[in-house]
């Protein structure tokens, strides 16, 4: 039996987004800036002196060691941590970088949702707060950006000064932040120019230092780097040679042009323009790629070179080292990139980027850390920097490489910047374009800026090849259009976004062609959410014995359903954020899936928890589906160790329920089931290749022990179990309801 699912309120739409797809992540529990956190690890002193000899300082080996995290009362241990020295020059500091990583001993661990910690020393910096100033500069405009905080730090009960944690860039820094996080990300650091080689994706694996310029992190057995020869070749193309529809076609152009703004304006110089420290994610599924910022400590002021980064022209600022920087070169050299490049620069000045907004946030934050700064003998030993410098540098500092302290620099820049700004009238821009996708309609939405009023935002749009219609997208909000059109069948749908402004200039989206999407939803299996805990202590635990939030989804359907086809999330506009395992869920069966940010465990442990105080949770369909809803619950605050359900079973409203039934039917009270000595009945006995069970115990949790006590597998059980790895000999069989067991002894023969 298959399903069309009607939907009619606005909770249950697929929402996707077709350009700028980053998103940005909350601080959660380890960038949470306001407090100072302390961070202890232990290590061996023998260990600690080898990595900290000169000779060693470029060694990358993670020494095993012990860390605490002290956050106000919380305090958490985490054993078998790697550590090592990080960063460039800043290894021959004598306040050293380190990195902690979570993963190195015990493969796929995460704390908190991250894999490993980046723990900035920051040496030469006096205030110990640029790089912080200028990520949090990135993330306000939206620019994928690390999180950061200030954390103290202490090694072997040593206070090694106030740090910078920094979010390491990684797979789990793309999952929190874009729609698709299966893309390759590249670490690009000197000489990464972006300059064109040849046509060959081999040729862009080159090395310095032993390591690629272009550094593929994921995807590595793949080690695909067709996409970025040909991003570059685009790049690197005559501007007037179709440049723009041949750029926007792989490259997220709006958020570079705001990326540079914000270097520009932070004299970012040991990034792009110096070919160095930055990232590029290449999201597969669109083709398109984004550039992520990365090391921002040489920033306001901070100068090696004898330049006045204060002073320097906006618009020649990569020529400061060197010529040849093709992704700012070619922005500035077309017009409409430049105009739109020259708005970002004033609208960042007057909204964020001034000493009336940015002043205040710098008196709190040296407040903040002047206790902790106070301490820090490590901050004195490299330049001499005093508690007076730290003081100072936030407003009128001045020494050999640092020539501005950050007010005084915030206030030239700013005046020098507005000086050299060119008059411009730019073109309507189209940001954020996204659609919510019903089984009888599409609603198309977009951002659009202009410095001039918008007179005309019209969508134009074909379906299944037909003629071509058009319909006014209407203002709903602040900057923000949307169209819905009606759709009486599944298919594709053709569009572009034509907008035009008083000045009667125009810009379509995408800038050359149309754009596709699947409109209309394929039937939908019954397959439904149908209890939820959200605060577990002590009531069902997993198959390691810790009491997580979980999910029970139940096939509803009278058809066996693939769940890899499928995704769950609790966040409804990244609806693929975890895809379901790879199993036969059987009809009238359960899951159960534990939602504990821990897929070390097991392909039935989710990216994400569950909030006890309310959220939401979803099952969405594949890609070719538009990721449409297939079941959506919001839930309030939970109770502890009380689980909320459907009433009646799967397809009730949902309710409190008296009884918790995990992998059992809601309406039966499985707490109370009691087990009689021939109630588990194995067939065949003896067995070879598989066994099966009596079909009350399928969506039970199973367990196979040796004749040793040891448990060697466990799983839930789904029609039948399959032994084929097991060598031959005696095992036990042990069925799980709610704590209650049943044991009864197998032979299992080659």
């Amino acid at each position: 039996m298959r399903h069309y699912i009607s939907y009619t309120i606005i909770l249950f739409l697929s929402i996707c987004s077709l350009s700028a797809q980053h998103i940005r992540p909350d601080d959660g529990y380890l960038f949470d800036d306001t407090v100072v956190p302390r961070i202890d690890v232990y290590l061996p002193q023998d260990s600690l002196d080898i990595m900290l000899t000169p000779a060693n300082v470029r060694d990358n080996h993670e020494y095993l060691s012990t860390c605490i995290i002290r956050k106000g009362d919380d305090i958490d241990t985490i054993e078998n941590v790697g550590l090592r020295l990080r960063g460039n020059s800043s290894r021959l500091a004598s306040k050293k970088s380190f990195k902690l990583s979570f993963n190195t001993y015990v493969n796929g661990r995460k704390y908190k949702g991250v894999e490993k910690l980046n723990l900035n020393g920051e040496h030469n910096d006096p205030s110990i707060v640029r790089a912080n100033l200028a990520w949090d500069i990135f993330a306000e405009l939206e620019v994928p950006a690390a999180r950061v905080n200030h954390v103290r730090f202490y090694i072997n009960d040593e206070y090694r000064g106030l740090y910078l944690n920094v979010e390491h860039i990684d797979e789990e820094f793309i999952k929190k932040r874009f729609a698709h996080k299966d893309g390759n990300l590249f670490k690009c650091l000197w000489p990464a120019s972006l300059q064109y080689v040849n046509s060959n994706p081999e040729s862009y694996k080159f090395t310095n230092n032993g390591r690629r310029a272009y550094d593929l992190k994921t995807n590595v057995e793949e080690d695909d780097y067709s996409g970025l020869a040909d991003f570059i070749l685009r790049l690197n193309s005559s501007v007037n040679n179709n440049f723009q529809c041949k750029i926007e076609e792989v490259l997220d152009v709006n958020s570079v042009l705001k990326a540079m703004a914000i270097d520009m304006l932070t004299s970012n110089w040991d990034g792009v323009i110096n070919q160095n420290n930055f990232y590029l994610y290449e999201d597969l599924s669109t083709s398109i790629f984004y550039w992520i910022p990365y090391d921002t400590d040489n920033t306001f002021g901070i100068d090696w070179f004898g330049i006045d980064w204060a002073s320097v022209d906006i618009y020649d600022y990569m020529d400061r080292l060197g010529g040849d920087r093709p992704l700012y070169e070619q922005m500035l050299t077309l017009p409409e990139y430049r105009d739109r490049f020259t708005y970002y620069v004033e609208q960042l000045i007057d909204t964020y980027y001034n000493n009336e907004n940015i002043d205040p946030i710098l008196d709190d934050k040296h407040d903040q850390l002047l206790p902790f700064r106070i301490s820090d003998n490590f901050a004195t030993q490299d330049y001499g920097y005093s508690i007076a410098d730290f003081s100072s540098s936030y407003s009128d500092f001045s020494d050999a490489h640092v020539k501005y302290g950050l007010k005084d620099f915030i206030s030239k820049r700013n005046t020098k910047a507005r000086e050299q700004l060119d008059d411009y009238n730019i073109v309507p821009v189209l940001d954020q374009i996204k659609y919510e996708h019903g089984a009888d309609f599409v609603n198309i939405s977009a951002e659009v800026f202009d410095d001039n009023m918008v007179t005309e935002v019209t969508l134009h749009y074909s379906i299944n090849n037909e003629n071509w219609e058009s319909a006014a997208m209407i203002l709903q909000g602040e900057n923000q259009y949307e169209a819905s059109i009606e759709i009486t069948e599944a298919g594709i749908m053709n569009y572009y976004i034509k907008v035009r402004d008083d000045s009667n200039q125009s810009r379509n989206y995408p800038k050359c062609g149309d754009a596709e999407i699947n409109v209309g939803f394929a039937s939908t299996p019954a397959l439904v959410i149908n209890e939820i805990m959200a605060s577990n202590t002590e009531s069902f635990a997993d198959e390691n014995g810790e009491f997580d939030d979980w999910v029970e989804i139940y096939n509803a359907d009278s058809e066996a359903i693939e769940l890899s086809n499928y995704y769950l999330s609790d966040n409804p506009e990244n609806p693929n954020k975890w895809q379901l395992p790879e199993m036969t869920l059987m009809p009238d069966s359960y899951i159960i899936i534990w939602a504990d940010e821990d897929g070390s465990q097991g392909d039935r442990h989710a990216n994400f928890k569950l909030a006890k105080g309310g959220e939401s949770i979803g099952i969405y369909d594949g890609e070719d589906n538009n990721f449409a809803p297939v079941d959506y619950l919001e839930f309030g605050e939970q109770i502890t160790d009380i689980s909320y359900g459907r009433s009646p079973n799967g397809f009730g409203d949902f309710e409190v329920l008296d009884f918790i039934s995990p992998n059992a039917n809601n309406d039966v009270n499985t707490s109370v089931f009691e087990f009689e000595n021939d109630d588990l009945k194995i067939t065949p006995n003896p067995a070879q290749g598989y066994i099966q069970l009596d079909q009350k115990y399928i969506g039970a949790s199973y367990s196979i022990i040796n004749i040793n006590g040891e448990k060697i597998a466990s799983d839930i059980y789904n029609n039948e179990i399959n032994i084929s790895s097991l060598s031959s000999g005696m095992y036990y069989i042990q069925i799980s309801i709610n704590g209650k067991s049943s044991v009864e002894k197998f032979v299992l023969i080659d």
